[in-house]
């Protein structure tokens, strides 16, 4: 087979391997397409994740992985030391949010912003994430909005937020981010890259 031929049938191949999960181009959309993305995406009300979390602020930093289970009533979300050990524990009802540290402390609060900041050093902002780790503003109002030509959030900016999605992924008939990362206006950044996605 002729050298040229050859790169370019790995070239081809190379070029098909990587459809499996592409990041979000910068084309815009119509109205339309960003409105059929959301309706697909609404009826998801339950998922689990599993994935890595990086927090930074100008004095904390935190790195690991976490697992999140999430339902209309509650929110478990464990977070995990490099080396495998619980960081930490935060369970949310529509009554309360506790929290549990590695030392087996416990403490409680009327919101997770709140209680992670005071026991951790950073919020969590846990009222806004469950729409937007699958990629869809919450019911707050949005300041500003950019979609790729897919329909596909790119950029969020809501309730004090700058929400940016890096990646997307086909699980069953949705397309939901891969790699997520918020900063807010005390200058706390969070990256989360999911690596498993399990829905109902």
């Amino acid at each position: 087979m002729p050298f040229v031929t050859r790169w370019l049938l790995l070239g081809a191949v190379l070029a098909l391997t990587s459809c499996a999960s592409l990041p979000p181009s910068i084309s815009p959309s119509t109205p339309e397409i960003h409105q059929e993305h959301l309706a697909s995406l609404a009826d998801i009300d339950q998922f689990q994740l599993k994935g890595r979390i990086g927090v930074q602020t100008d004095t904390k930093g935190f790195s690991g992985s976490t697992q999140w289970q999430h339902t209309a009533d509650q929110d478990t979300v464990a977070l995990f030391s490099p080396l495998g050990s619980q960081a930490a524990s935060i369970t949310r009802t529509a009554e309360k949010v506790s929290l549990i540290t590695s030392d087996n402390k416990h403490y409680e609060a009327a919101d997770a912003e709140t209680l992670t900041e005071q026991n951790l050093g950073w919020r969590l902002p846990m009222r806004g994430l469950s729409d937007w780790v699958l990629g869809r503003p919450n019911q707050e109002a949005v300041e500003a909005s950019q979609w790729d030509a897919a329909g596909r959030l790119v950029k969020l900016k809501q309730d004090g937020w700058e929400i940016e999605y890096g990646q997307y992924i086909g699980i069953n008939q949705y397309q939901l981010p891969t790699r997520i990362t918020l900063r807010n206006a005390s200058r706390l950044t969070l990256k989360l890259i999911v690596q498993q996605w399990q829905l109902p």
